[in-house]
């Protein structure tokens, strides 16, 4: 069996994305328009998700849209979806993924 650790994922503010877990690339993120990540597993095939979070997407609501999308294949990592944790009275989503130990996280460049 696999050792694995949790990466959470959740938007902050109208302008921060933060990634929280014990993974290379963890930290807070300034996020104008949409924030794109991909979260990598160098190990065996290379599985790798991409995470997607944007705030206001839905025109004028003020919230965070989290999206996880494949990218090569559909790894066997468990996605779980709900409301912020740490903080039960805001509206914005949080996604939390079980990731093999020495995934990390790659922020990649919007153009």
């Amino acid at each position: 069996m696999t050792d694995t650790t949790t990466v959470t994922i959740y938007g902050a503010s109208d302008d921060l994305v933060e990634v929280e877990g014990s993974i290379e690339g963890c930290d807070e993120y300034n996020a104008y328009g949409e924030w794109l990540g991909e979260l990598y597993n160098p190990v065996g095939d290379g599985e790798s998700l991409i995470i997607r979070a944007e705030f206001g997407k839905r025109g004028t609501r003020n919230d965070w849209t989290i999206s996880v999308e494949n990218s090569q294949g559909f790894p066997d990592w468990e996605v779980r979806y709900g409301p912020r944790e740490n903080d039960p009275d805001a509206r914005d989503p949080q996604v939390t993924i079980t990731v093999p130990t020495g995934t990390y996280l790659i922020v990649k460049d919007r153009q």
